[in-house]
Protein backbone atom coordinates (compact mmCIF):
# COMPACT_ATOMS: atom_id res chain seq x y z
CA UNK A 1 0.00 0.00 0.00
CA UNK A 2 1.42 3.07 -1.01
CA UNK A 3 0.10 6.12 0.53
CA UNK A 4 1.82 8.91 -1.42
CA UNK A 5 4.97 11.22 -1.42
CA UNK A 6 6.19 12.86 2.10
CA UNK A 7 8.70 15.72 1.19
CA UNK A 8 11.02 16.41 4.52
CA UNK A 9 12.13 20.03 4.19
CA UNK A 10 14.19 19.57 7.24
CA UNK A 11 17.10 18.03 8.90
CA UNK A 12 15.37 14.94 10.33
CA UNK A 13 16.91 11.14 12.73
CA UNK A 14 17.32 8.57 10.82
CA UNK A 15 14.37 6.43 13.02
CA UNK A 16 11.93 9.39 11.83
CA UNK A 17 12.39 8.49 8.28
CA UNK A 18 12.18 5.12 9.00
CA UNK A 19 8.83 5.66 10.87
CA UNK A 20 7.52 7.62 7.79
CA UNK A 21 8.40 5.13 5.22
CA UNK A 22 6.86 2.21 7.71
CA UNK A 23 3.94 3.82 7.22
CA UNK A 24 3.55 3.17 3.62
CA UNK A 25 5.00 7.15 2.58
CA UNK A 26 7.38 7.29 -0.35
CA UNK A 27 9.98 9.99 0.78
CA UNK A 28 11.66 13.17 -0.97
CA UNK A 29 14.03 14.11 1.34
CA UNK A 30 15.32 17.77 0.63
CA UNK A 31 16.30 19.90 4.26
CA UNK A 32 17.47 22.45 1.67
CA UNK A 33 14.65 23.10 -0.07
CA UNK A 34 13.60 26.62 -0.70
CA UNK A 35 9.79 28.28 -0.55
CA UNK A 36 10.52 28.77 -4.39
CA UNK A 37 11.02 25.27 -5.16
CA UNK A 38 8.18 24.38 -3.29
CA UNK A 39 5.67 26.62 -5.04
CA UNK A 40 6.65 24.94 -7.95
CA UNK A 41 6.09 21.32 -6.36
CA UNK A 42 3.69 21.19 -3.63
CA UNK A 43 0.56 19.78 -6.04
CA UNK A 44 3.04 16.68 -6.11
CA UNK A 45 3.09 15.89 -2.05
CA UNK A 46 0.58 14.02 0.03
CA UNK A 47 2.66 15.11 3.20
CA UNK A 48 5.47 17.95 3.93
CA UNK A 49 7.33 17.76 6.77
CA UNK A 50 8.25 21.39 7.10
CA UNK A 51 10.35 24.09 9.29
CA UNK A 52 9.79 27.75 10.70
CA UNK A 53 11.48 29.04 7.23
CA UNK A 54 8.82 27.35 4.98
CA UNK A 55 5.38 29.52 3.98
CA UNK A 56 2.65 27.45 4.20
CA UNK A 57 0.32 30.23 3.92
CA UNK A 58 -2.90 30.58 2.26
CA UNK A 59 -1.26 31.41 -1.40
CA UNK A 60 0.52 28.13 -1.23
CA UNK A 61 -1.83 25.82 0.12
CA UNK A 62 -4.30 26.78 -2.88
CA UNK A 63 -1.47 24.90 -5.09
CA UNK A 64 -1.47 21.94 -2.93
CA UNK A 65 -3.88 19.73 -4.58
CA UNK A 66 -3.00 16.76 -2.96
CA UNK A 67 -1.79 17.10 0.17
CA UNK A 68 -3.43 15.52 3.57
CA UNK A 69 -0.92 16.45 6.09
CA UNK A 70 1.09 18.64 7.52
CA UNK A 71 3.95 17.37 10.28
CA UNK A 72 5.45 20.61 12.23
CA UNK A 73 8.19 19.12 14.48
CA UNK A 74 7.96 21.83 17.51
CA UNK A 75 5.58 24.32 18.29
CA UNK A 76 5.57 27.19 16.10
CA UNK A 77 2.25 27.15 13.40
CA UNK A 78 2.45 30.73 12.82
CA UNK A 79 4.26 30.26 8.70
CA UNK A 80 0.82 27.71 8.60
CA UNK A 81 -2.71 29.15 7.45
CA UNK A 82 -4.35 26.70 9.75
CA UNK A 83 -8.08 28.28 8.92
CA UNK A 84 -7.30 27.81 4.89
CA UNK A 85 -5.81 24.40 5.83
CA UNK A 86 -8.67 22.85 7.82
CA UNK A 87 -10.77 24.20 5.14
CA UNK A 88 -8.94 21.84 2.75
CA UNK A 89 -9.62 18.77 4.78
CA UNK A 90 -5.50 18.91 5.65
CA UNK A 91 -4.40 17.76 8.57
CA UNK A 92 -1.51 19.64 10.56
CA UNK A 93 0.37 18.05 13.55
CA UNK A 94 3.47 19.68 15.59
CA UNK A 95 4.91 18.95 18.50
CA UNK A 96 4.61 21.57 21.94
CA UNK A 97 5.26 19.31 24.21
CA UNK A 98 8.39 17.87 22.92
CA UNK A 99 10.92 20.57 23.66
CA UNK A 100 8.85 22.11 26.59
CA UNK A 101 11.79 21.02 29.07
CA UNK A 102 14.33 21.92 27.23
CA UNK A 103 13.09 26.17 26.81
CA UNK A 104 12.05 26.25 30.17
CA UNK A 105 15.85 25.38 31.26
CA UNK A 106 16.89 27.73 28.79
CA UNK A 107 15.08 30.57 29.94
CA UNK A 108 16.13 29.91 33.39
CA UNK A 109 19.39 29.80 32.72
CA UNK A 110 19.46 33.11 31.03
CA UNK A 111 17.66 34.49 33.82
CA UNK A 112 20.70 33.43 36.10
CA UNK A 113 22.88 34.54 33.84
CA UNK A 114 21.16 37.97 33.78
CA UNK A 115 20.90 38.30 37.63
CA UNK A 116 24.45 37.11 38.15
CA UNK A 117 26.31 38.69 34.94
CA UNK A 118 27.41 35.62 33.86
CA UNK A 119 27.74 36.37 30.39
CA UNK A 120 29.41 39.84 30.95
CA UNK A 121 32.04 38.52 33.57
CA UNK A 122 32.84 35.75 31.40
CA UNK A 123 33.73 37.88 28.43
CA UNK A 124 35.93 39.60 30.84
CA UNK A 125 37.71 36.94 32.32
CA UNK A 126 38.81 35.67 27.99
CA UNK A 127 41.08 38.88 28.72
CA UNK A 128 42.06 38.37 31.84
CA UNK A 129 39.69 40.90 33.67
CA UNK A 130 39.25 40.44 37.17
CA UNK A 131 36.58 42.30 38.12
CA UNK A 132 35.02 40.68 41.27
CA UNK A 133 32.95 43.45 42.79
CA UNK A 134 31.81 45.24 39.56
CA UNK A 135 30.27 41.80 38.26
CA UNK A 136 28.15 41.84 41.86
CA UNK A 137 25.14 39.95 41.23
CA UNK A 138 21.36 39.49 43.03
CA UNK A 139 19.47 36.35 44.11
CA UNK A 140 16.17 35.29 42.22
CA UNK A 141 15.01 33.80 45.52
CA UNK A 142 12.05 36.50 46.86
CA UNK A 143 11.47 37.57 43.21
CA UNK A 144 8.36 38.08 42.06
CA UNK A 145 7.78 35.78 38.63
CA UNK A 146 5.30 36.56 35.94
CA UNK A 147 4.66 33.86 33.29
CA UNK A 148 2.61 34.86 30.14
CA UNK A 149 1.67 31.77 28.13
CA UNK A 150 0.68 28.48 30.45
CA UNK A 151 0.75 25.92 27.65
CA UNK A 152 3.57 23.24 27.27
CA UNK A 153 6.67 25.67 28.23
CA UNK A 154 5.12 28.31 30.31
CA UNK A 155 3.70 25.09 32.79
CA UNK A 156 7.49 23.70 32.90
CA UNK A 157 8.89 27.10 33.42
CA UNK A 158 6.42 27.35 36.21
CA UNK A 159 7.29 24.15 37.71
CA UNK A 160 11.15 24.75 37.34
CA UNK A 161 10.68 27.77 39.45
CA UNK A 162 9.35 26.66 42.10
CA UNK A 163 12.26 25.34 43.68
CA UNK A 164 14.03 28.98 43.82
CA UNK A 165 11.74 30.41 46.02
CA UNK A 166 10.07 32.64 44.28
CA UNK A 167 6.43 33.92 43.67
CA UNK A 168 4.62 32.62 40.70
CA UNK A 169 1.83 34.71 39.01
CA UNK A 170 0.34 33.31 35.75
CA UNK A 171 -1.89 35.00 33.15
CA UNK A 172 -3.48 32.68 30.21
CA UNK A 173 -5.59 34.39 27.96
CA UNK A 174 -7.74 30.95 26.99
CA UNK A 175 -6.66 29.40 30.25
CA UNK A 176 -8.78 29.20 33.61
CA UNK A 177 -8.74 27.39 36.91
CA UNK A 178 -5.00 26.48 36.87
CA UNK A 179 -3.74 27.67 40.18
CA UNK A 180 -2.11 25.56 42.53
CA UNK A 181 0.45 25.52 45.15
CA UNK A 182 2.85 26.94 43.15
CA UNK A 183 1.51 28.99 40.95
CA UNK A 184 -1.08 32.19 41.20
CA UNK A 185 -3.75 32.57 38.43
CA UNK A 186 -3.72 36.39 37.96
CA UNK A 187 -4.56 39.32 35.82
CA UNK A 188 -2.28 40.60 33.04
CA UNK A 189 -2.74 43.71 35.36
CA UNK A 190 -1.41 42.22 38.28
CA UNK A 191 1.59 41.03 36.67
CA UNK A 192 2.53 44.72 35.61
CA UNK A 193 1.68 45.77 39.10
CA UNK A 194 3.64 43.16 40.99
CA UNK A 195 6.16 41.22 38.78
CA UNK A 196 9.80 41.95 38.56
CA UNK A 197 11.18 39.62 35.78
CA UNK A 198 8.55 38.71 32.82
CA UNK A 199 8.62 35.39 31.02
CA UNK A 200 6.76 34.93 27.57
CA UNK A 201 5.49 31.79 26.69
CA UNK A 202 2.84 32.64 23.86
CA UNK A 203 2.65 31.93 19.92
CA UNK A 204 2.97 34.98 17.33
CA UNK A 205 -0.69 35.89 15.63
CA UNK A 206 -2.45 39.31 14.84
CA UNK A 207 -3.10 39.26 19.09
CA UNK A 208 0.01 38.82 20.17
CA UNK A 209 2.52 40.46 17.82
CA UNK A 210 4.25 43.66 18.91
CA UNK A 211 2.85 43.03 22.26
CA UNK A 212 5.71 44.34 24.04
CA UNK A 213 5.80 47.68 22.79
CA UNK A 214 6.08 50.71 24.49
CA UNK A 215 3.11 51.55 25.96
CA UNK A 216 3.23 47.75 27.45
CA UNK A 217 6.07 48.71 28.74
CA UNK A 218 5.71 51.54 30.33
CA UNK A 219 2.52 50.21 32.07
CA UNK A 220 4.65 47.69 34.60
CA UNK A 221 4.42 49.66 38.01
CA UNK A 222 8.38 48.37 38.77
CA UNK A 223 11.49 48.15 36.60
CA UNK A 224 11.42 44.68 35.51
CA UNK A 225 13.41 41.95 33.73
CA UNK A 226 12.61 40.49 30.06
CA UNK A 227 12.59 36.73 28.96
CA UNK A 228 11.58 35.76 25.95
CA UNK A 229 11.79 32.43 24.21
CA UNK A 230 8.55 32.18 22.44
CA UNK A 231 8.85 34.06 19.08
CA UNK A 232 10.33 37.25 17.89
CA UNK A 233 7.18 39.23 16.82
CA UNK A 234 5.89 38.80 20.23
CA UNK A 235 9.09 41.94 21.30
CA UNK A 236 9.48 44.92 19.73
CA UNK A 237 13.37 45.54 19.52
CA UNK A 238 13.30 49.21 19.26
CA UNK A 239 10.98 49.33 22.21
CA UNK A 240 12.81 46.92 24.45
CA UNK A 241 16.24 49.03 23.77
CA UNK A 242 14.09 52.67 24.61
CA UNK A 243 13.38 50.45 27.72
CA UNK A 244 16.60 49.47 28.54
CA UNK A 245 17.57 53.50 27.88
CA UNK A 246 14.98 54.86 30.06
CA UNK A 247 15.60 52.06 32.94
CA UNK A 248 11.87 50.83 32.88
CA UNK A 249 14.07 46.91 31.69
CA UNK A 250 16.52 46.34 33.92
CA UNK A 251 17.95 43.84 31.41
CA UNK A 252 16.50 41.29 28.92
CA UNK A 253 17.15 37.58 27.96
CA UNK A 254 15.99 36.61 24.61
CA UNK A 255 16.09 33.48 22.14
CA UNK A 256 14.09 34.44 19.46
CA UNK A 257 14.13 37.38 16.64
CA UNK A 258 11.18 38.36 14.33
CA UNK A 259 13.92 38.08 11.24
CA UNK A 260 16.47 35.48 12.78
CA UNK A 261 18.02 35.34 8.61
CA UNK A 262 20.72 37.57 9.51
CA UNK A 263 22.08 37.05 5.87
CA UNK A 264 19.14 39.53 4.83
CA UNK A 265 19.82 42.48 7.79
CA UNK A 266 19.53 45.88 6.92
CA UNK A 267 22.36 48.69 7.84
CA UNK A 268 19.17 49.74 10.22
CA UNK A 269 18.44 46.29 11.63
CA UNK A 270 22.30 45.53 12.39
CA UNK A 271 23.00 48.91 14.49
CA UNK A 272 20.08 48.04 16.41
CA UNK A 273 21.09 44.48 17.72
CA UNK A 274 24.31 45.94 18.12
CA UNK A 275 22.58 48.72 20.30
CA UNK A 276 21.08 46.10 22.25
CA UNK A 277 24.18 44.40 22.61
CA UNK A 278 26.18 47.52 23.59
CA UNK A 279 23.78 48.23 26.83
CA UNK A 280 25.54 44.99 28.33
CA UNK A 281 21.80 44.43 29.85
CA UNK A 282 20.78 42.00 26.86
CA UNK A 283 21.69 38.24 26.00
CA UNK A 284 20.61 37.06 22.91
CA UNK A 285 20.98 33.37 21.87
CA UNK A 286 20.33 31.92 18.30
CA UNK A 287 16.53 29.82 18.61
CA UNK A 288 18.58 27.30 20.79
CA UNK A 289 15.84 27.22 23.75
CA UNK A 290 14.71 23.93 22.03
CA UNK A 291 17.25 22.61 20.75
CA UNK A 292 19.00 20.15 23.07
CA UNK A 293 20.07 16.76 22.01
CA UNK A 294 17.11 14.97 23.82
CA UNK A 295 14.37 17.57 22.32
CA UNK A 296 15.64 17.69 18.64
CA UNK A 297 15.11 14.13 18.65
CA UNK A 298 11.59 14.18 20.61
CA UNK A 299 10.35 16.87 18.21
CA UNK A 300 10.67 14.36 15.53
CA UNK A 301 9.19 11.31 17.11
CA UNK A 302 6.40 12.79 18.87
CA UNK A 303 4.75 14.17 15.95
CA UNK A 304 5.59 11.22 13.23
CA UNK A 305 4.11 8.96 16.17
CA UNK A 306 0.79 11.01 16.34
CA UNK A 307 0.54 10.92 12.57
CA UNK A 308 0.93 7.07 13.23
CA UNK A 309 -1.65 6.87 15.76
CA UNK A 310 -4.17 8.94 13.42
CA UNK A 311 -3.63 6.57 10.48
CA UNK A 312 -4.53 3.55 12.74
CA UNK A 313 -7.91 5.09 13.33
CA UNK A 314 -9.05 6.80 10.49
CA UNK A 315 -7.77 5.90 6.94
CA UNK A 316 -5.76 8.60 5.37
CA UNK A 317 -8.12 9.22 2.22
CA UNK A 318 -10.87 10.74 4.52
CA UNK A 319 -8.81 13.43 5.12
CA UNK A 320 -9.32 15.47 8.45
CA UNK A 321 -9.15 18.83 9.75
CA UNK A 322 -6.66 20.72 12.70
Amino acid sequence: MDRGVFLVTDTVPGDFLAKLKNLHFTLDYHPEYSNQQLAENIHKFTGIVTNSYMDLGKEMLQKATTLKYILRPGSGLDNIDLAFAKEKGILVLSSPEANSNAVAEHAIGLLLSLFNNIHLAFDEMKNHIWRRQENTGIELSGKTVGIIGYGNTGTAMAEKLSGFGVRILVYDKYKTAFGNENVEEVSLEKIKDEADIISFHIPLNAETKYLVNADFISSFKKNFYLINTSRGGVVNLSALLKGIANGKISGAAIDVLENEKMHSYTEADFKLFDDLINTKKVIITPHIAGWTKEARRNIFMFVVEKLEGYLEVKPPQQGSGT
